[in-house]
């Protein structure tokens, strides 16, 4: 590899996290460039990206996406481990994490940012963790400017919001049933990208005190209503098996 990979990023973020822990799972280096929320658009498209974040940069390669990220790691040929099982598992694997960058990551943040858009103080707290001086100063300023575009980023509708617990729930009772048969991993014995996906997908809905790269925001710092999905989120199966995985396999 010509130089250390680049990876452009929001602290708290599940693609951002797919990426991160799919990177370090395969053992292979990079430099995190971690970007205040809002101004990370500007970041990622200067380097090449779509104004989102996660973008890798490696070898004058763009990497634009979470799910193209742990596919390109675990095929490194100084990758460390594996992410993607051996023959038709990685199917199976890969199958399962768009269903869950699709169908989980979307929803697992609207648990949150319905409340934190219209609060830039408390999300700034958390949004700013590693970020340069400057744009930590300005992370609450740009937080009320950019209210508008995060609302229409994250599609916070006053109906989506809403519905999000649900969604999220019906993904966490497909886990649960997928576990019931006792296995410690969602295929096979081995953490692979699919537990990685589900795990970093989850993360804003069940805020993980444990593990995760960033300090998390607590259940109490939300309104009641929102804490208390929170912790059913947390004590459902498929919410305590990603709290496991952080705590053990992070």
């Amino acid at each position: 590899m010509a130089g250390e990979p680049r990876l452009i990023t929001l602290a708290i973020s599940p693609f951002n996290e797919l990426a991160r822990w799919g990177l370090e799972r395969a053992g292979i280096g990079y430099r995190e460039e971690r970007q205040a929320l809002v101004w990370h658009v500007i970041a990622s498209r200067r380097a090449g990206g779509k104004g989102t974040t996660p973008v890798l940069i490696a070898d004058g390669e763009v990497l634009a996406e979470s799910t193209d990220i742990v596919e390109w790691a675990n095929d490194q040929p100084g990758a460390r481990r594996r992410l993607y099982p051996e023959g038709p598992g990685r199917d199976e694997a890969r199958a399962l994490v768009a269903h869950y960058v699709e169908d989980l990551g979307p929803e697992s943040r609207r648990v949150i940012w319905g409340y934190l858009v219209n609060e830039p103080t408390l999300a700034a707290r958390y949004w700013r963790q590693g970020v340069s001086a400057g744009p930590r100063r300005a992370q609450p300023w740009l937080l009320r400017i950019g209210k508008v575009g995060v609302r229409r980023a994250l599609g916070l509708s006053q109906r989506a919001v809403e519905a999000a617990p649900g969604r999220v729930r019906a993904v966490f009772d497909e886990v649960a049933e997928r576990l019931s048969d006792g296995r410690p991993h969602l295929i096979g014995d081995e953490l692979t990208v699919a537990d990685i996906a589900f795990a970093a997908m989850a993360s804003p809905a069940i805020l993980p005190s444990h593990g995760y790269p960033a300090r998390m925001p607590s259940p109490e710092e939300f309104p009641e209503s929102i804490a208390a999905t929170i912790r059913d989120l947390r004590a459902h199966p498929a919410g305590a098996f990603a709290l496991r995985l952080y705590r053990d396999e992070r």
